[in-house]
């Protein structure tokens, strides 16, 4: 009876919280490790874990006065309406960009199952059939969603214990430890690959009266921000050791000395986990277009097919690019926002300052590099 409420209390509520934060941002962290430096990567990871930990938990709290609310509405209480509007902006600005995120990954699992299919043709592909989920307005879409976090989890330990035993070990003591001139770029990748603001909600909503209280809530949500922070260290240095011409920008298709039949089943169940995302936040901007904006629909759903996939084919369909944008921007300002709604709700506190600042020298790094290139 006692591992049972703590397994509905603390882990499973932690694990829900771990299976959507892992997802498309962790293919870009070994890249990002790889040109910023191994030993510096693994302490900005920490720093960004404790991020996530501060975000959630002061958004824990807020969610703790009202959690029949969303973000747009809390910030509607909190900031006023120049408030509602911004977070409409961010909220759904990040959508768009992660669901083309997920347009511009998929391309990559699907030549590790069809070689020599087009990006164009797998991007296309995987669009249409998010579309048609996201259409058909099937909520269950993400039943399968912990399971296949499993699934990936079980993988990517395999794939760790692979590298150590037939991959190039070498390629880890190689590489550089800091690179000066890249101390700002894993910003906007690791507050993408580490964000679960969003879900937080909906785990509190899966509480039952007397299993919550704040405390375990929040518990719960640090470790369900650590576990993501231990599953890409792994990640990255089984990646690393595994690319035998060099990591490449999505770590997928650098996977050159991974065996044939376990590079199709990461491309399964790739395509399987971000087609699972891609479907919920569809259905999430498709819900806040409609009810909060006020359109009908009908033109909510053509918003949603549309944008990304514009984006993708006219914009940028540079993964790197994209993730570093969707957390590096959009995110940020969104988490500013947390921060202020917590000091109107709850005073200031000592991590305002740090966390303020290091968003906003994300926004400006980030503004700065897509601007010049």
């Amino acid at each position: 009876m006692v591992l049972k409420n703590v397994f509905r209390k603390r882990l499973k509520p932690a694990l829900l919280l771990s299976s959507l934060i892992v997802g498309a941002g962790m293919f870009s962290l070994p890249h990002v490790f790889v040109r910023s430096g191994i030993a510096y990567g693994l302490i900005a990871l920490t720093f960004f874990t404790w991020v996530s930990i501060s975000l959630n938990s002061r958004y824990a709290e807020i969610i703790d006065r009202d959690k029949n609310k969303r973000f747009a509405s809390y910030a509607k209480d909190y900031l006023g309406k120049k408030g509602y509007l911004s977070s409409l902006v961010f909220v759904l600005g990040g959508i768009v960009f992660t669901l083309t995120v997920y347009i511009a990954l998929a391309p990559s699992f699907f030549s590790l199952i069809f070689q020599g299919l087009s990006p164009a043709v797998g991007a296309l592909v995987f669009w249409a059939a998010g579309s048609a989920i996201v259409l058909l307005g099937n909520k269950k879409a993400s039943a399968a969603g912990l399971l296949i976090f499993s699934a990936m989890t079980a993988i990517i330990i395999f794939v760790g214990i692979l590298a150590f035993v037939k991959g190039d070990t070498g390629n880890i003591a190689s590489a550089a430890l800091f690179n000066p001139k890249n101390l700002l770029l894993p910003f906007g990748p690791l507050l993408f690959s580490l964000s679960g603001r969003s879900a937080l909600s909906s785990i509190r909503e899966g509480y039952e009266g007397k299993d919550y209280s704040l405390k375990g809530f929040k518990r719960a949500l640090q470790i369900g921000a650590v576990v993501p922070a231990l599953i890409y260290v792994i990640f990255v240095a089984a990646t690393i050791a595994l690319s035998g011409s060099g990591v490449s920008p999505d770590a997928v298709t650098g996977l050159t000395m991974f065996p044939s039949l376990g590079r199709m089943v990461i491309g399964i169940l790739g395509i399987l986990a971000i087609l699972d995302s891609f479907a919920l936040l569809g259905m999430e901007f498709v819900g806040i277009v409609s009810k909060d904006v006020k359109l009908p629909k009908a033109v909510s759903y053509l918003l949603f097919a549309a944008i990304p996939v514009i984006i993708y084919f006219l914009g940028t369909n540079d993964f790197l690019t994209l993730v570093g944008i969707t957390g590096g921007i959009f995110l940020a300002a969104e988490s500013i926002m947390v921060v202020f709604m917590s000091r109107k709700a709850f005073g200031t506190h000592l991590s305002d300052f740090p966390l303020i600042v290091t968003f906003a020298l994300g926004i400006i790094y980030t503004l700065f590099s897509a601007l010049t290139g």
